[in-house]
């Protein structure tokens, strides 16, 4: 650890020395007024999921009113993931009959896909899946959304097929690929991530991350050719956004590996979230402790989901007051992606 600390340091150290237009006093006011001017989305409301009648369904939330009220359930299906559409006009959720683990494997039974229409709200059935012991869930490009269900087959149990689904943004399938894999020779199969575009909106600044099992971050600012030292922990950086007019970096980190010890704990250390004001050089907020800590960005709102099953919750935050707006609090739990869980992991 010492040692870590003491490479970090070090790093830093470099850096500055070697760049001398890295935080000059005298370009303070310059960069701030030097930010993208934006005007702001029309935001009034959002859907996330939350306890309805014991079972996870979805809520609407209204920003305006402060309050939220039933979106969608059903009784014999539990809303698994619910998935937003880069531009925030679409957004598709997974149900599930059950899901859990039997033994040592997980499993998950009568998969369903649906989409909703965020302008009119409403819902439409798009595809039932079936039984699977995982399934994973991402948005290809800013208009595809994939889905993958493995299953292990039932002739040879070194077998894992794999049904892949991609629907565009009005719910058409545009693909539907099956293939088998033998995890004594090519291992468990998992999706290929999206790559990550690091840049900002404008492009006037790039994201660096030093390393892929920790949290080791930089912003590089293309027009001025400087670097800043941004934040280091041995948590992995989880998910990054940039505010609208690119004054902020607001970013994440998480560890839920068996790694970490904490997970047997009343209240796991498995997550931050931090606001860096970029013109300041700084971080000037900060969340620690327990859940995943998804989040997204909306105008001048910061919106992420903290803790774990009973104690989960949702904050609405204004990262440029640094007020709390509203928190939201559903019995038995809530979140944005879904209800987050602590991970039974054995080391």
């Amino acid at each position: 650890m010492v040692k870590f600390k003491y490479i970090i340091s070090l790093l830093f150290i470099l850096t500055v020395g070697c760049n001398k237009n890295v935080k000059p006093p005298e370009k303070a006011e310059q960069r701030k007024a030097d930010t993208v001017s934006v005007k702001k989305e029309k935001f009034d409301s959002f859907i996330f999921v939350g306890m309805i009648e014991h079972k996870p369904g979805l809520y609407k939330y209204d920003v305006e009113k402060k309050e939220y009220s039933e979106f969608w359930s059903n009784y014999n299906e539990q809303v698994v993931e619910l998935s937003y559409s880069p531009d925030g006009k679409t957004a598709y959720f997974l149900t599930a009959g059950h899901f859990g683990k039997k033994n040592i494997f997980p499993y998950i039974t009568r998969v369903k896909v649906y989409l909703i229409n965020i302008d009119s709200s409403k819902v439409k059935f798009i595809k039932r899946v079936g039984d699977g012991v995982q399934v994973f869930t991402q948005w290809e490009d800013d208009y595809n959304f994939k889905v993958i269900i493995n299953r292990i087959d039932k002739i040879v149990a070194t077998y894992i097929k794999a049904d892949t689904y991609i629907f565009n943004l009005f719910g058409k399938e545009i693909l539907s690929e099956k293939q088998t894999y033998d995890i004594t020779k090519t291992g468990y199969p998992r999706p290929k991530t999206r790559p990550v575009d690091y840049n900002s909106h404008s492009g006037k600044y790039n994201l660096v991350n030093n390393s892929s099992d920790s949290t080791n971050v930089y912003i590089e600012n293309i027009s001025e050719s400087s670097t800043e030292f941004v934040f280091a922990n041995e948590q992995k950086l989880n998910k990054f956004d940039w505010s609208p007019d690119e004054k902020y970096l607001v970013f994440s980190t998480i560890n839920i590996s068996a790694k970490n010890n904490t997970l047997k704990a009343k209240t796991p250390e498995t997550s931050g979230l931090y606001i860096y004001d970029i013109p300041q050089n700084k971080i000037i907020k900060k969340w620690k402790g327990s859940g995943v800590k998804n989040f997204f960005i909306k105008n001048d709102l910061l919106i992420f989901d903290n803790g774990f099953d009973l104690n989960s919750t949702i904050t609405i935050f204004d990262y440029k007051t640094l007020e709390p707006v509203d928190s939201i609090k559903v019995g038995r739990g809530c979140g944005l992606r879904n209800i987050p869980e602590i991970p039974n992991i054995k080391a």
